[in-house]
């Protein structure tokens, strides 16, 4: 098919018009999508309510659920847990734990292939530290934890506040430090293990119930005579 002369101008147009639209389709989807994102920034808290929610409606069309808010845990090191659980033998690091405290129901979940992979009732206190994602005592560990504190946040009081809550989840602990930060700029709480007695999985689980993530040593930090250092960001105020 021919296509005439004067056509060619009117058929451009179109085609600039379609592009256009595509293109701001993209750029609205992509503005949103950076909102979305800056929004958690601000309010990392609500951010992870939201996406515990997201996640429970994803289990919930696959099994019967407790009717709870459920407490979520990331695996991390699942070759150490298989070694003393058999409820992780078909875990995969990054699967999803969700813990219904009230309900003591355990589901271990596989978003990536959205399947439930296993489900176990959590039997008694020392199960329940070792499938939740409540901070261990130090007797789950078998040994006492010595922490330093350090305010990365220029928040004034916040070691002192962080202490207090240490001490309220956590027993068999000192706090042999409390201190500034060498930088005031820390935006998350973060997590240092600086002894290899702790395992992998009891500084994820301390970090989880922190709302913190687990980093290694700041160049700029000096080592502290500690098995934990808690740097406290300004996502503790």
């Amino acid at each position: 098919m021919k296509i005439k002369k004067e056509s060619i101008p009117l058929i451009t147009t179109i085609l600039f018009l379609i592009l256009s639209i595509v293109g701001i389709g993209s750029g609205v989807y992509f503005y949103r999508q950076y909102k979305a994102s800056e929004e958690k920034l601000k309010n990392p808290t609500e951010a992870a309510k939201l996406e515990s929610k997201a996640l429970v409606a994803k289990v919930g069309k696959l099994m019967l659920l407790p009717n709870e808010e459920a407490q979520i845990v990331i695996v991390v090191d699942v070759e150490t847990l298989k070694k003393t659980q058999p409820f992780f033998q078909d875990a995969k690091d990054n699967d999803k734990l969700l813990l219904f405290q009230i309900a003591k129901k355990a589901v271990l979940y596989r978003e990536a292939a959205n399947v439930v992979i296993n489900v176990a009732p959590i039997m008694d206190q020392q199960n329940q530290a070792t499938l939740s994602g409540q901070t261990p005592s130090a007797e789950v560990q078998g040994q006492s934890i010595r922490i330093a504190l350090r305010n990365g946040s220029g928040i004034v009081g916040i070691t002192q506040k962080f202490e207090e809550e240490l001490k309220a989840k956590m027993q068999n602990i000192t706090i042999v430090e409390k201190d500034n930060a060498k930088r005031m700029d820390y935006e998350k709480t973060v997590v240092i293990a600086l002894s290899d007695t702790l395992s992998k999985t009891f500084v994820q689980q301390l970090a989880n119930e922190l709302s913190a993530s687990v980093s290694s040593l700041p160049s700029d930090e000096s080592k502290p005579a500690a098995d934990l250092l808690i740097i406290a960001g300004k996502d503790r105020r």
